[in-house]
């Protein structure tokens, strides 16, 4: 079994990345989806476990990749931020952009808006925002792969 922590516009808020890390801090692997992805290097920090992370629009200067295709207990993950696909205006470039990547799970962020959904067969998965949501508290997510089977949870700080 695999257990992912997954979290996105952190927007420096080292208070709840803190939170966070302690509360699920039993993972195998954190996934930062930019818009601060300079507080993966504060997360590195805080953890022994690898920490993969992208580059969001916040992140222009950034020398970290924009986007990243992640294999994890057999399973391929897209993570990106989300705004070049547009998911503020609709999640279709994305899950078309995904299709054609061949991954079973695209994540995102860029909206802080906690959204799970199964569009054009994959995937769709976004956190919220651990820095900044929108009208809501802090969220993260956990991605439990096992046995081939993936189960997502959206948990509030």
């Amino acid at each position: 079994m695999k257990r992912i922590l997954v979290i996105s516009d952190t927007h420096g808020n080292k208070s709840n990345i803190a939170k966070a890390i302690t509360r699920f801090g039993d993972v195998d692997c954190i996934i930062h989806l930019g818009d601060y992805v300079r507080d993966a290097e504060y997360i590195r920090g805080l953890t022994k476990v690898k920490v993969y992370s992208v580059k969001g629009n916040c992140d222009i200067s950034a020398s970290v990749k924009s986007e990243q295709v992640i294999n994890i207990g057999n399973k391929k993950i897209l993570a990106l931020h989300g705004h070049r696909q547009g998911v503020k205006h609709s999640l279709l470039n994305l899950a078309l952009y995904a299709r054609q990547k061949d991954v079973d799970i695209a994540l995102f962020g860029h909206t802080h808006v906690p959204t799970e959904r199964l569009y054009e067969g994959v995937l769709l998965y976004n956190p919220g925002s651990l820095g900044e949501p929108r009208g809501r508290k802090s969220t993260a997510g956990i991605i439990t792969i096992d046995k081939g089977e993936i189960k997502i949870s959206t948990y509030k700080l």
